[in-house]
Order: structure tokens, then sequence, then C-alpha cells
């Protein structure tokens, strides 16, 4: 029988898979060890906080973090503030991070870190471009060409093969956290904005786990990540292959998906024979996910070879190319 276990600040309980906030979470009595845990306390909205940052906008409150966009008053630049308790260790890993890669190629600028409420929150801010892929997926109704599919895929490939090539692994790869914005010379380019959870390819490290929700990571997570496998660079592909079915509007590990599974049973359901759970037009992701899921058995990866598959997923399609967008009445521009 696999069991989750999960700790975190005094925190642990152990349950028979991945939670979710409607299975053994709520009835193991795990979510009242988890809801008397020190609090995150909002932000003051509005005001001038660490000297320069003006929050606009709260966009949530999840995994024991609180999140905002906001203003650099100094330089004028958009900004993503995260607060978290401050010994929470994903506000160092990030910060390490950031400042060594911030400012290439998919990464966000770190500018800097502060501390509210006596010391007990820290605070990281990097520069934010665009909005969350997740509200253009929400603008497209989730359901965007195959061709900009392939584009969204080729260009998420290619971010996270920089990371494992400077050696780390990301650990987390959502529509949450991925940034989308028209640049200056019209193109739309994506760009990553949560780094917690980076962790060094080698020795593989353990999964990153949620406490309250394994939805909000595990949903997009490999099934062997899920059940609690060592990570590998598989795991980032696959999280990825999956963000291209959601953009699909295939979401089969979705809460209101086969609610009578457990997360961990939808995706070893899933694992089993994914064909089964995709449409006619996305088999070919499919067969992407199987192919890289095998490279992970056999410990055979190749970027290279991913990037063949995705090349002629689709015919007539040129995965370098430009992904097309286009404005709503009220503005918004959206995926096509």
């Amino acid at each position: 029988m696999i069991f989750e276990c999960m700790t975190g600040n005094g925190f642990r309980c152990c349950l028979k898979t991945t939670p979710t906030k409607t299975q053994e979470f709520i009835t193991s009595g795990c979510n009242k060890l988890y809801n008397n845990l020190p609090g995150i306390l909002r932000a003051p909205m509005n005001t001038t906080i660490g000297g320069r940052f003006k929050l606009t906008v709260r966009t949530g409150d999840w995994l024991q973090e609180e999140a905002y966009f906001g203003v650099d008053k100094e330089h004028g630049y958009n900004v993503v503030v995260k607060g978290r308790l401050v010994d929470d260790p994903r506000t160092d890993v990030e910060k390490r991070f950031l400042e060594e890669y911030g400012g290439s190629d998919g990464i966000p600028r770190y500018l800097g870190s502060f501390d509210l409420y006596d010391g007990e929150q820290q605070y990281i801010a990097h520069t934010r471009n665009g909005q969350k892929l997740e509200t253009l997926f929400n603008l497209s109704t989730f359901k965007i060409s195959q061709a900009n599919a392939v584009r969204l895929g080729f260009q998420l490939f290619e971010m996270v093969h920089a990371m494992h090539t400077r050696g780390y692994l990301h650990r987390d790869i959502r529509p949450h956290i991925i940034m989308a914005d028209i640049g200056w010379t019209g193109k739309l380019e994506l760009e990553l904005s949560s780094f917690g959870y980076v962790a060094p390819i080698n020795p593989p490290p353990a999964p990153p786990a949620d406490p309250f929700n394994g939805m909000k990571i595990g949903r997009y997570a490999s099934y062997p990540a899920v059940i609690g496998e060592p990570y590998v660079k598989e795991d980032d592909y696959i999280s990825i292959i999956f963000i291209m079915l959601a953009s699909q509007g295939v979401m089969p590990f979705s809460l209101n998906t086969n609610r009578q599974w457990s997360l961990a049973e939808k995706k070893e359901q899933f694992d089993e024979n994914p064909r089964r759970f995709v449409t006619a037009e996305t088999i070919w992701l499919a067969d992407m996910y199987w192919a890289v899921e095998i490279m992970r058995q056999e410990g055979t990866f190749s970027h290279d070879e991913v990037i063949r598959m995705l090349e002629n997923a689709v015919e007539g399609v040129d995965m370098r190319s430009e992904i097309s967008y286009a404005h709503n009445a009220d503005g918004h521009f959206y995926i096509q």
C-alpha cells in the first residue's frame, strides 16, 4: 500500500495516497493539524513595503505562500512579490537561484528580499512579464489550436532543458507559474515565475509535496513523482506534456474528473493507458507521454528525441514559429 507523508513547520501526517481536499486529507484529520499551523498574514496593499515595492493585486494564497503583483517604484518594473514564513526553505532556494541565473532566457530578474511582521515573514521580489498562462487558458476556454500547443511545448521544453543543462530541476511546472507577455517585437514570450522547489539534478531529489492539497502540485506531476519516487529530468517534461493536454481541454486529473479515484489512482490509470483519456486529436500527446515515461523507466532520456517527436507531432506546424494570439473586446490578449 502506498503512503504519502507530508512534513513541514512541525506538521507531519501520513496518508494512503497523495491527498486532495475531498479525500483522505479531510477524513484522516490531517486538515485539522495543517490548519493549526501559523498562518501567512497578508501584506498591506497599495503601500510601499520593503522600501520600494507597491503591491497592487493579491494573486493567491497557496502552498503556505502569499503572492502579489506590484510595481518596483525604484525602477518602474512590474513585479511578483511572495511572502512565506521566515523558516520556509523555498525563499532561500529561490533567492539563490535567481541571484545566479535571473535575467537569462525564461527566468525573471531578482530584485530583492525583505522581512515583515517583526521578522516572522520573509518576502522575495522579482520582475514580472505579463499574465499567468492559466489566465490565458481561461480566456481561450482551455482550447488553443494544436499548432500553438506545439509551439508552447517547444518553448517550455527549451526552458527546462536550459535549467537541466545548468544542473537543476524545476519540480513545479504548472500553468499557474508560467507567465506570458507580448514583447517589444510583438512576439508572445514565456517566462517561469516560481523557483522555490528548484533542486540539483544529482542526487535525484524527492518530489515536492504540498501538505494541504496535493492537487495544486500533483495535477501536473508525473505518476512516479506523485507516489514519491525520486524526481528526474523526465518529470519536468511530463509536466509540460500535461500542460499541453490542458491547453486542448483534456484534463484527466481535474478534481471534477473520475471523482471516485484519488489523484494517485488517476495518475496510475493514465500511466497504464494514456490513449484512453485523450481525444482523437490529442493522441500524439498520449504517445509522447508514454515515450518519455519509457525513457524514465529505462534511463535513456534524450532532449533531442523529445524535440524530434514534437517536431513531427502535427503535420505542417513549425514548432519554432511564433505563438499566435488575438485580443478580445476588453483589450486582453489570448492564445488562439
